[in-house]
């Protein structure tokens, strides 16, 4: 059980497995786009010179994530139970922040 994505150009990633889909990448996203997926995960998409597609793993879900090279382009293989997956313009996704790391306290650890 498991999914792979991979940029078919700007304006195609083709998503292969459990998933069965060819997703639009938005015209308005500028190259990069999100895409989430139903364990978790969020993966920043970005298209460079030509059309070859980068992922980044920005967000671990529960499945195992593996990024290869393959030609100009990468192929992200995600390893779990994937329900569906979804493509956002990287300019229309908002995310929680992190807040401020707790104070270390004096003498607590010696």
């Amino acid at each position: 059980m498991s999914v792979t994505i991979c940029g078919e150009d700007r304006t195609r990633l083709k998503i292969m497995g459990d998933v069965e889909a060819e997703l639009l990448v938005p015209e308005d996203s500028d190259g990069r786009c999100w895409i989430s997926v139903s364990d978790g995960t969020l993966i920043e998409a970005a298209y460079g010179d030509g059309d070859a597609c980068r992922f980044k793993v920005s967000e671990e879900g529960a499945g195992i994530t593996r990024i290869q090279r393959d030609g100009a382009n990468d192929v992200l293989r995600l390893d779990w139970r994937v329900e569906w997956v979804a493509v956002a313009p990287a300019g229309n996704a908002a995310r929680a922040g992190r807040g401020e790391p707790l104070p270390e306290l004096p003498g607590l650890f010696a």
